[in-house]
Parts: C-alpha cells; sequence; structure tokens
C-alpha cells in the first residue's frame, strides 16, 4: 500500500499567518518525503481560509524543489474553474519543473460559492469538468489539442512545452457514472473521502467502481483504489478527544461551506452546527485517531478490508496546534508507518504461499 500525505491548508482564525501555514506544510511535506512517504498532495479552494492555497499545481511545483524523492500533485485540480489549454500547459510545466515526478488529482468541485464567485454553474460541473479532462488529456499527451464539446471547443493548438513522462499517473474524485466511466477511459485511481462518514461510504464507492470495471470487462478483484482519512497519533485520551473535537471543526468548516451562502466573517468561514452531526464517540470511531498501535490496527484492518492500495494522510486538521501535528506525524513515520507495511507485507506473503 502507497501512502501520501494531503495538505489542506487551513488558516485558523487565530492569528496564524499565511507564511507560518505555508511554512508548516512544508516542514510536514519535508519530513515525509525523508520518510519514504510515495505523494504529498495539495489542495485546491477559493475564497475563504478553509484553505488558502488556490493553485495547486503552483503549490507542488514548489515543493518539488524544496523535496528530494516524493512526487507531488493537486488533490484535486478543480476541473470545472480553468480554461483548459492553460491547464494543460500548466500540467506540463509542472511535471518539467518537477523533473517527472508530478502526480495528477483531478474533481468537479461541490462549493457552491466557489461557482458563483468564478461565474460558473455548479449543475453544469461534471460535463464541463469532464469536457476539460478530455482536452487536457489529449493535449498532455498528443501535444495538440482539436476538441468540439458543449462547453469547450479548441482547434488545432499545438503546445509548446510537453510533460517529463510518458504517463502521469492520475487520481479522480467523485462517483457519478460519467466520472467512473472516464476513471477507466483513462486509467485513473479513484479516491475516495469519507471524511466523518461511516465505512460503509468506503465500502460503496468500491462497490460502483468495481460495477463499472465489470460493464468495461475488467473482471480482477484487486484494482488500484485510493481513500483519505483523518489520521492522527494521540500521545494520550485527552490528546485524542482534542483531536476529534478539531476534525469536528473541519467538518462543521465544510459543511458551511457546502451552503448556497455561506455564513463567514470576511474571507473566514463561521464555525456552525449541522444537521445530526456525530458526537466526539462517533468521531472517535470513524476517525483513525489514537495510540500509534490503535492507528496501525486500524489501518491494517481497512486495508485489508477495503482492498486500499493508497492510503492519503489528512494530519493537520482545523486549529490543531502545529507543534502537536508535526509531532503526531513523526510518530507515525517512525513507528506506524514501517508496521503497517511489515504485517501488510506479511499478509500478503502468506496468502500467496497458500494460494502459491
Amino acid at each position: 500500500m502507497e501512502f501520501s500525505l494531503f495538505n489542506l491548508m487551513t488558516k485558523p482564525s487565530d492569528g496564524s499567518s499565511h507564511a507560518e501555514i505555508f511554512e508548516q506544510m512544508r516542514r510536514m511535506t519535508m519530513m515525509v518525503d525523508d520518510a519514504g512517504f510515495d505523494i504529498a498532495w495539495f489542495a485546491e479552494h477559493h475564497l475563504s481560509n478553509y484553505c488558502i492555497s488556490p493553485s495547486p499545481l503552483m503549490t507542488a511545483s514548489h515543493m518539488a524543489a524544496q523535496t528530494k524523492q516524493i512526487k507531488v500533485g493537486p488533490a484535486v485540480v478543480v476541473l470545472p474553474f480553468y480554461e483548459p489549454l492553460r491547464l494543460a500547459e500548466d500540467i506540463c510545466l509542472a511535471d518539467q519543473l518537477s523533473n517527472g515526478r508530478l502526480v495528477l488529482g483531478v474533481g468537479t468541485g461541490y462549493q457552491p460559492r466557489e461557482f458563483k464567485k468564478f461565474g460558473f454553474e455548479i449543475n453544469d460541473r461534471l460535463e464541463r469538468g469532464l469536457e476539460i479532462w478530455d482536452v487536457i488529456q489529449q493535449g498532455v499527451y498528443s501535444g495538440v489539442i482539436n476538441y468540439q464539446g458543449e462547453h469547450i471547443k479548441i482547434e488545432d493548438a499545438a503546445l509548446s512545452i510537453r510533460p517529463v513522462q510518458d504517463q502521469i499517473r492520475t487520481f479522480a474524485v467523485g462517483n457519478a457514472p460519467a466520472m467512473r466511466q472516464k476513471m477507466i477511459d483513462y486509467a485513473a485511481c479513484p479516491l475516495t473521502t469519507p471524511a466523518i462518514g461511516p465505512n460503509t461510504l468506503i465500502h460503496t464507492a468500491r462497490g460502483l467502481y468495481k460495477e463499472t470495471r465489470a460493464e468495461n470487462g475488467l473482471q480482477s478483484e484487486e484494482f488500484p483504489f485510493a481513500v483519505q482519512r483523518y489520521v492522527y497519533v494521540a500521545e494520550n485520551k485527552d490528546d485524542a478527544l482534542n483531536a476529534a473535537e478539531q476534525v469536528l471543526i473541519h467538518a462543521r468548516m465544510a459543511s458551511n461551506m457546502r451552503q448556497p451562502e455561506p455564513a463567514m466573517n470576511g474571507a473566514d468561514l463561521k464555525i456552525i452546527s449541522f444537521d445530526k452531526e456525530p458526537s466526539i464517540d462517533v468521531i472517535l470511531e470513524r476517525a483513525i485517531i489514537g495510540s500509534s498501535e490503535e492507528v496501525t490496527e486500524r489501518i491494517v484492518a481497512e486495508a485489508q478490508e477495503f482492498g486500499i492500495t493508497h492510503l492519503s494522510i489528512f494530519m493537520q486538521i482545523a486549529s490543531i496546534p502545529f507543534s502537536k501535528s508535526l509531532r503526531s506525524l513523526e510518530v507515525f513515520c517512525d513507528t506506524v508507518l514501517p508496521e503497517v507495511k511489515r504485517r501488510l507485507k506479511a499478509s500478503t506473503d502468506t496468502l500467496q504461499a497458500h494460494t502459491g
């Protein structure tokens, strides 16, 4: 199983500067680079303190220069917001600047306020987003764009820049049938984020993708499947409870951003409770929060239960003090990561011995 670090770069309403948030992201990314993580992901959101990284390809390119071996990429490029010809060029440039270490995450967005302020209809996001995905596939890999869609029309545009990689590995978010089919068409790995929902959401997402694979003649029970989880290695019970409270605060911010008119103070989201929000005890059951042993057990169990091939770890959550997130990540890298890899390898070796 692969491991990645997801960097959301939330700016808490506590006086933290933009520079401090980016420095925290840099330090955590450099730590996982040294620890042997596979990917560092950088979010894209707009017009709120939920995330202060509006350009994830720029952030990824910057962090490629700060790291040695880890792959870098956007999680995700919100496709409907982009002029696709420019996006294809930017992807090629990011792959060049990272010397072939770019990975790509794509999605179609979900926050109504972002669409309104950019002047796009949120109801068109899937169709427009998938057309833009078509365009960047054509432009990045053939070097020439000729495309006539409902939303996007480009004639005979030859790109002056090409990527380093013959194929840039791609992950995609979304459960719509058309999105799942496009994942198959472009060999993209599905990425699901249950957030504070039950694990049945992971099971459902994997099942839907498996059905789409079967419809395309792909019958294997094993296939790439990525999951993003809240993960926090706690020092003690109180630390775990505090982390769960911050997960709830993050969920409240996300819920607020899903509203047509979010409650805000300037660019800062107000922290507002939402209907049927889970208790702290339920969050502790759903998020991967606990001692290093408990976190290890949960990750191994979920990897085996759901066939997870890639785990994206979200650890710098809401207003958790950076010193605590950094300590949690350090323990994860030093203790949890090697033990999870050892157990999963042992399980695979045992299975192969019994079936071989």
